[in-house]
């Protein structure tokens, strides 16, 4: 190792070791580490943004050293640590290799930060909760291990034990508020629908502009517990702020769908395939659309079912059968309609179907 790399590993380690010292507070658990993820270093929070604006642009390189300095001003900014941990490993060679020394090295005198960022760098899940677990024996307030051993025992399935260590993590420290996020996403996972609505509200009024997990409520709202009105809310929110998916497109058009408003979603599929003609997806909805939804005797089947032959014919055209139903849907459901097709209005004309058999037809 260099000297300059000596020194910094030298100053790294002194910082940790006076960091996370046990202490309680409002709404904290007793053992809660009272300074953790707090810096008052204007230099230490300019680097911290810096770095977080690299990492962003994917830039890891540009980060290290701005979290090493980081690290260093503010030992128990426990987000940078964990930043730095996870930009070193991605980097790998030496970058890994002196992260692992820095944090090898480091004794907290029994303050849970150090230990805690051990842990981190654990080889297997299993070491990794065993020492989360060592911890909170001494700590039982330490917030990040709470939420470390909830997201571990997710991992291994343990969904019930993980609910329970994402409430302490929250509770024992209200800046962690992904805990309240993953704690959401798991009650989706268990069916606790209801629940997870909740824990997504709670946690979306807290940061507002995490579109990603609103594109998750959203679909918890829409798929879960058919709440379509408060889904095309979110929805809105999420086109203002600049989201022009074609799966938030398809999602608008789904809501519309479940709110009996079927004109309104044929356009929605209808404009996602005017940009993407080979959404298979798509063309199967206008397909369903028109075979079953929109008629409702036999005159409504004369007029629909000509564009619900093209829109499924698109669909076995491109669909690669993506997942499961897509498979039955390809195999037999969708051929199974087409014959119900041919029976009543006669056979497909020649050539590939095309967009415009797929408006909405109008009244003749």
């Amino acid at each position: 190792m260099t000297r300059l790399r000596a020194t910094l590993a030298a100053l790294v380690v002194a910082a940790l070791q006076g960091c996370g010292a046990p202490g309680a507070g409002s709404g904290r658990l007793p053992g809660a580490a009272a300074g953790a993820d707090r810096c008052d270093d204007p230099e230490a929070l300019a680097a911290w943004r810096e770095a977080r604006g690299a990492i962003e642009r994917g830039d890891d390189a540009a980060a290290l050293p701005l979290l090493k300095l980081a690290c260093q001003r503010c030992p128990d900014l426990v987000r940078a640590h964990c930043a730095y941990q996870d930009v070193a490993r991605r980097l790998g060679g030496r970058a890994a290799e002196d992260m692992v020394a820095v944090y090898a090295a480091a004794s907290g005198g029994g303050a849970p930060v150090p230990a805690y960022l051990r842990a981190r760098l654990a080889e297997t899940a299993y070491a990794q909760a065993n020492d989360l677990k060592k911890i909170l024996a001494e700590h039982p307030g330490f917030a990040w291990a709470h939420l470390s051993l909830a997201r571990v025992n997710r991992g291994q399935g343990r969904l019930s034990e993980s609910l329970g260590g994402f409430r302490l993590a929250a509770r024992s420290d209200a800046s962690l508020i992904e805990a309240t996020l993953e704690r959401g996403q798991v009650l989706a996972e268990l069916g606790r629908g209801e629940e997870a609505a909740v824990a997504y509200q709670a946690y979306l009024a807290a940061r507002p502009a995490d579109d990603e997990a609103a594109r998750e409520f959203v679909a918890l709202l829409l798929y879960g517990l058919g709440r379509s009105e408060a889904a095309l809310e979110w929805i809105g929110k999420l086109e203002a702020s600049g989201d022009r998916s074609v799966a938030l497109r398809m999602d608008r058009a789904a809501a519309y769908w479940r709110m009996g408003q079927p004109r309104a979603a044929a356009a929605g599929y209808l404009a996602v395939l005017a940009d993407e003609p080979r959404n298979a997806r798509a063309a199967l909805n206008v397909g369903l659309l028109y075979y079953e939804i929109v008629p409702k005797d036999d005159a409504g089947r004369d007029r629909f079912w000509p564009g619900a032959r093209a829109a499924f014919r698109m669909f076995l055209a491109n669909t690669a059968a993506s997942d499961g139903y897509e498979q039955f849907e390809r195999t037999w459901a969708v051929p199974h309609r087409l014959r119900q097709i041919a029976e009543r209005i006669g056979a497909a004309p020649e050539g590939p179907p095309t967009l415009p058999e797929l408006r909405w037809p109008e009244q003749g």
